[in-house]
């Protein structure tokens, strides 16, 4: 809380900070005790037996939409419809936006149009990819699986930005000609600042976007642990305590 990021309100980019459980006891604790800057009240009006994963994963997808100041006018793309995926389809559909959720298991198609998306392209097609050529103002990429980076640039209209939340661990390969021509970028940002969370709950109160949850009393945490490395997870596990 003194450093020139934590002083301009962008406290998730502070460099001496301190995660809530990495590296430290309490991921399963039924108390914490944290900085009042981060003690954040919840609005009264959203299920607070599920609101936790819109502060992580919902708060991740939240930020380009809050940064990038998007329109309701906008056309945003969202690659994966998983944890992330499904909450950043929520959010853009709520936002106004024609959203196409991108994909490469066909099965999920009607998950995601009944998450709001409008389209749903394969992210494995290059012709699919290539039909869709220089229409999207923003793509969020919520996957951590190397890509068709040359597709999916090229799916961007101009001044379009492809913005990385997944953290994809190779390097990206990026065609630099795109981006000159089309005068696109890559960005990415991991979480939120609190006053992007604050905007965030009072948008998801607003419209009712909630993350998708399976719950499991805390005595099946085991169960649920497995049930998640299984892929089974639609799309975020809550445990409910039980101590």
């Amino acid at each position: 809380m003194h450093c020139k990021q934590c002083l301009q309100g962008y406290q998730n980019l502070c460099e001496s900070l301190q995660p809530t459980l990495l590296g430290r006891h309490g991921a399963f604790a039924d108390r914490v005790r944290a900085h009042w800057v981060w003690a954040i009240p919840l609005p009264e009006g959203l299920n607070h037996r599920d609101i936790g994963p819109l502060l992580c994963g919902g708060i991740t997808v939240f930020t380009p939409l809050h940064e990038w100041g998007l329109s309701p006018t906008s056309r945003v793309g969202i690659v994966g419809i998983g944890g992330l995926g499904h909450m950043a389809i929520k959010f853009c559909k709520a936002w106004g936006c024609e959203v196409t959720a991108f994909t490469s298991s066909a099965s999920k198609e009607e998950e995601a149009r009944a998450f709001g998306a409008h389209k749903v392209v394969s992210s494995t097609d290059s012709k699919a990819l290539a039909a869709i050529a220089g229409t999207l103002d923003l793509i969020i990429d919520t996957v951590n699986v190397p890509l068709d980076w040359n597709g999916l640039l090229g799916a961007l209209a101009p001044n379009g930005r492809l913005h990385m939340v997944g953290a994809v661990l190779e390097p990206l390969s990026i065609p630099t000609f795109t981006l000159l021509m089309g005068q696109k970028s890559v960005a990415g940002s991991p979480t939120g600042t609190r006053s992007a969370m604050d905007s965030m709950l009072h948008f998801a109160n607003r419209h009712q976007v909630l993350p998708q949850t399976e719950h499991f009393p805390m005595s099946q945490c085991n169960e649920a642990m497995e049930h998640l490395r299984a892929g089974k997870a639609r799309y975020r596990i809550v445990l409910d305590g039980d101590f």
